[in-house]
């Protein structure tokens, strides 16, 4: 049997057990190195690969993730399906998609008709044959009675749907609307409303006490029997 034995410069020569030498089979240092370097970027490469590959995967997930996030208008929900529906802003290629998704019939849009994304809504309704609708509020959800008998008179009229209720975070002005619609269609109660406001969001602070006082005087009269167009309290006009 054949025994290496290395000399000064790292060669390494073969000896039988009777001492004579048989063969060389030594390399350079530099040599040494390079093959040394070699194994290990072989070794690894297969990380290397594994590390793309991930990458790649979670970067077509995370396109996908945003493309499917929007699809729709930001807290797009569905309040009774078929029939109403609710979010944030709109822009027209979430109108597009949603009268091909669902029939869209008509926008309750909430916020100032004048602002340019409510001209360019207003102008892809058109386009798309969606009746578009406005009654203005305040961005922390204030209204007047009159801004509510028409809103009531909106959500109420059948021949509007599938209607989309809509403002700007689709929280306050939106979450009063839809905590009109659950008063009187739902029978729920005040603060069943409330809670799901705050499911979207609703900050429920200091300025939103004409909200909630509007939303107080809508659901008393609700609870007395009133039907959707019996006018809120008077309490509940100061913005």
């Amino acid at each position: 049997m054949a025994l290496p034995v290395f000399d000064r410069a790292g060669h390494a020569r073969a000896r039988d057990r009777s001492g004579a030498v048989s063969y060389t089979v030594g390399m350079s240092d530099t040599q040494t190195r390079a093959a040394s370097a070699d194994a290990s970027f072989a070794a690894a490469r297969p990380s290397r690969i594994r590390a793309v590959v991930l990458a790649a995967v979670l970067l077509v997930g995370a396109l996908l993730t945003w493309s499917q996030l929007n699809r729709y208008p930001k807290r797009f929900a569905v309040v009774a399906p078929g029939e109403i529906y609710r979010s944030g802003e709109v822009r027209p290629p979430h109108l597009e998609r949603l009268k091909a998704e669902l029939n869209l019939k008509t926008v309750l849009s909430l916020l100032n008709p004048e602002a340019p994304e409510s001209v360019a809504e207003q102008e892809a309704a058109e386009r798309l044959g969606i009746v578009y609708l406005n009654v203005p509020l305040r961005g922390n959800g204030a209204s007047t009675p009159p801004d509510r008998d028409r809103i009531r008179e909106i959500l109420f009229d059948e021949s509007h749907r599938p209607l989309l209720v809509h403002c700007s975070a689709g929280a306050n002005r939106t979450g009063l609307t839809i905590g009109m619609y659950r008063l009187y269609h739902d029978g729920w109660t005040y603060e069943q409303v409330l809670a799901e406001m705050k499911q979207f969001d609703f900050e429920d602070e200091a300025h939103h006490e004409n909200l909630r006082a509007a939303l107080r005087a809508e659901a008393e009269r609700a609870a007395a029997g009133g039907g959707p167009d019996a006018e809120p309290d008077a309490a509940a006009e100061r913005p």
